[in-house]
């Protein structure tokens, strides 16, 4: 897809290289971005828990100072540093405190348009994560920088999806603000394939974690429940235990806290939920109840109810049941899969509508619309038809067979994949199964009533027979 894009742009400049240039430039910059991937919720929602538990370390504070007034743009970059970009277009730099973003920052938050964090963080080599201040705030100015981040400002977005952070359920502002992102994007069906929720405080999900029922199972029921209300604003809902998730991330549960943790099993439930925090006793020979405390702020109640039997064997064992109890490997796969794994279709098509607008805009020389016509015809943009149809069926009907066919199609590592049939499998079983499925599919959209489904048939068959075709070359 790259290659083709740039020979698009290279037709483009021959033709008219002086009314081109800053354009297709442009767009052959815009292939090597990153994602921004910006981090939305009400404040306290637990946005840079998040944050944290994401980079694997505590760069963003979650305290309420003077740096999370405004937007923090975590990239990759070195040595590690920050900047602030201020709105009468200085640059100013920063030092890092602990590797963290500085309580304090060397301009007033009302001066700031936003902060740059370089990180020499592996998971930020895939995406830049941009932490906003909060939405439904008594502050109007800290919302404000929200909404000029993720909605634009003069046309311009920051931010090209969004990971919209819930404390429990969204309330009602949580569902118009995603309605103020879909009229932004250029379709709504776009809107809900950027947008993903996560609901943060799954371990305290429905009241205490010391009843009968496990809060973070209900949180994944609850979930995925508004994930079907509201397929036509969200693309998915994550549950996640956001204090647990960054506790083992960040590496901050230590060998000390699982071996008093593990000293807890013998304490009876009831008295470790009832405990006061300001008794300054033992709960247990040897163990401080301020301790215990301390610990329950890291890794939450859930933590110290369910933890203690992992914790026996050591810190590296509690991590890892923190982390797989979190829900946050669920989080990262799904960023993974519908995020960077898909962002480079994603930049593809942006960079085809930047052209498209240029070739037909008033004045432009006629050859460029051919360009951009048979362009569209290449094999090697079709993907971009199935994001489209994929993005426009899941829109209406998101648990629709059709959607995840067509997300197999975006998302497989290999032919096999993309036919669901086993990696052993020879090039000619590979091209019978494609030349089936190109009918069957050719078959259903005659016949098929809705549109969207209809045009996702459609797609698919093409899919497949440019699929039977290129296996049918390499058999040769």
């Amino acid at each position: 897809m790259r290659r083709a894009i740039f020979e698009l742009c290279d037709a483009f400049d021959r033709v008219d290289r002086p009314g081109t240039g800053r354009v297709t430039d442009m767009v052959r910059r815009s292939l090597d971005e990153t994602i921004r991937l910006a981090v939305v919720g009400r404040v306290k929602a637990g946005k840079s828990t998040l944050v944290n538990a994401l980079v694997g370390r505590v760069v963003a504070p979650t305290a309420a100072v003077e740096c999370t007034k405004v937007t923090t743009h975590y990239t990759f970059g070195g040595p590690e540093r920050g900047e602030v970009f201020t709105r009468d277009g200085r640059r100013i730099p920063f030092d890092l405190y602990n590797g963290c973003l500085p309580e304090r920052l060397p301009v007033p938050p009302e001066h700031v348009q936003h902060a740059v964090v370089y990180l020499q963080s592996e998971v930020l080599r895939d995406m830049t994560l941009i932490d906003t201040p909060g939405l439904a705030t008594t502050t109007t100015s800290n919302e404000d920088a929200t909404r000029r981040t993720v909605l634009g400002h003069e046309g311009v977005r920051a931010a090209d999806a969004l990971l919209v952070v819930f404390h429990d359920m969204p309330m009602r502002d949580d569902v118009d603000f995603l309605r103020e992102w879909a009229s932004v994007t250029n379709t709504p069906a776009e809107a809900a394939s950027h947008a993903i929720g996560v609901l943060t405080h799954a371990d305290t999900f429905g009241g205490s974690p010391w009843g009968g029922d496990d809060p973070i199972e209900m949180a994944r029921q609850g979930a995925a429940k508004f994930a079907q209300q509201h397929g036509a604003l969200l693309g998915n809902v994550v549950a996640v235990a956001g204090n647990m998730a960054q506790a083992a991330r960040a590496g901050l549960v230590r060998e000390h806290d699982a071996a008093m943790l593990g000293q807890l099993g013998g304490v009876d439930e009831l008295d470790l939920e009832l405990r006061d925090p300001n008794y300054l006793g033992e709960l247990a020979p040897g163990i401080l109840n301020l301790e215990v405390s301390r610990l329950a702020e890291l890794i939450g109640e859930y933590g110290i109810r369910f933890g203690r039997e992992p914790a026996r064997n050591g810190a590296r064992a509690l991590s890892h049941w923190l982390e797989k109890s979190s829900g946050i490997d669920e989080l990262r796969r799904a960023l993974a899969v519908r995020y960077v794994g898909r962002y480079v279709h994603v930049k593809t098509r942006r960079a085809m509508e930047r052209l498209q607008r240029l070739a037909w805009a008033n004045g432009a020389p006629p050859p460029l619309r051919g360009f951009v016509a048979e362009a569209k015809l290449k094999p090697e943009l079709h993907p971009l038809q199935e994001l489209d149809a994929l993005e426009r069926l899941a829109a209406i009907e998101p648990n629709h067979p059709l959607v995840g066919m067509l997300d197999r199609q975006l998302s497989g590592r290999n032919d096999a994949e993309r036919l669901a049939l086993s990696p052993a499998s020879t090039p000619d079983q590979l091209r019978q199964q494609a030349l089936t499925w190109s009918m069957e599919a050719r078959r259903a959209s005659v016949v098929e009533p809705y549109p969207e489904r209809q045009n996702a048939y459609n797609v698919l068959d093409r899919s497949f027979t440019l699929l039977a075709m290129k296996l049918g070359r390499a058999g040769r």
